[in-house]
């Protein structure tokens, strides 16, 4: 089903990616109480909050969970899992209510689960992969129903997966690398049956983080050097890599990814967490096509990112854990227009949100 979102890259507006829990393509915000537990859901119109909803109270220490779409109605689902018991449940959202939820199989705690969409039905399956022993798995889903639950051969237990789309097909593949060795492979999916390819490798200060900066549907990486802080993106092709090197920023800026112009093509918010300052890079490929020099901010707000108007371009929501005097930022392409939550809408320090 398609986005309500005009940007024209699915992997920005996927409901399964990010949240929007009635449709209307307009991120929403998933909120979660640090004392009690509780998970509320609050569906965004620009800066205002327009209903919120409960799923209720949950032990934190236990549970998990991840977005996705497993019904593909373009509204946002939870995989809840209890990491100490091993039990899972899915619970399919419509708005602030949940449609319905049901149980799945229970997985041992040592399997750690990931979404992707490995058939490209548009429906979220599920990657497991346990890190104590290597194994992995796939259940490819229908709603709240296993289709397929399928072994996949096992990999070194050093080995991290990533869920990516590499050539562009619109089924997940698995990215593995091993942050000790620097090594990279990607495991091409369709289904369940893969090809695995070796990429170059990248030694252990690189960190990977994902983007699509050519807008061509395909997953590409931006590597950071925390040591010496430079940065490069690989565009990607199935294996054919392009490598371009960017700026140099120091340690205390951290990146995060969204589409400031909305040309589908992915940008990179960076923002200063010892001086608040903020920049964004407007990407066309490997090449830096505007740095936008944003306004700085007190550097103790927490930046999120999303579309919470709809207009395909990408916003900043500004936490101050705090105080609660959260504010967003409405992006078009090099500039900010801040617009400050409502005070009825605060919500106290106890409340985290991602």
């Amino acid at each position: 089903m398609l986005s309500a979102n005009p940007n024209p890259n699915p992997y920005l507006t996927s409901a399964a990616i990010t949240p929007d829990f009635n449709g209307d393509g307009k991120t929403d915000k998933v909120w979660v109480d640090s004392t009690t537990g509780e998970i509320i859901i609050r569906l965004m119109d620009g800066t205002k909050v327009v209903e919120q909803g409960s799923l209720g109270n949950f032990d934190l220490t236990a549970y998990d969970y991840k977005i996705a779409d497993f019904n593909n109605d373009a509204k946002t689902d939870f995989l809840l899992r209890n990491k100490t018991t091993g039990e899972n449940s899915i619970v399919l959202m419509d708005g602030t209510k949940v449609g319905s939820a049901a149980a799945l199989s229970s997985v041992d705690a040592a399997w750690s689960p990931q979404i992707g969409d490995f058939n490209g039905d548009r429906k979220t399956d599920i990657f497991w992969h346990n890190a104590t022993t290597g194994e992995n798995a796939i259940w490819e889903m229908d709603g709240t129903t296993v289709l397929n639950a399928t072994v996949l051969d096992t990999t070194d237990a050093a080995l991290t997966p990533t869920i990516v789309d590499f050539d562009g097909n619109g089924k997940s593949d698995i990215f593995w690398r091993n942050q000790t060795t620097g090594d990279n492979t990607a495991w091409f999916m369709d289904g369940t049956q893969k090809t695995e390819f070796a990429l170059q490798s990248q030694d252990a200060a690189w960190t990977a983080s994902l983007g699509d900066f050519n807008g061509d549907l395909s997953t590409d990486i931006l590597w950071r050097n925390a040591q010496t802080g430079e940065n490069k993106v690989w565009t990607m092709r199935g294996i054919l890599v392009t490598e371009g090197a960017l700026g140099t920023l120091d340690s205390a800026w951290t990146s995060k990814i969204g589409d400031f112009n909305g040309d589908g093509k992915t940008d990179i918010f960076w923002h200063n967490g010892t001086t608040g300052e903020n920049t964004a890079w407007l990407m066309d490929g490997t090449t830096v096509a505007t740095e936008a020099f944003l306004p700085t901010n007190n550097a103790a707000l927490t930046p999120s990112l999303g579309d919470f108007n709809g207009d395909g371009k990408t916003d900043i929501y500004w936490r101050d854990q705090t105080a609660g005097t959260d504010n967003i930022w409405t992006i078009n392409e090099t500039t900010a227009v801040e617009t400050p939550i409502s005070d009825a809408d605060k919500l106290g320090p106890q409340w985290y949100t991602f």
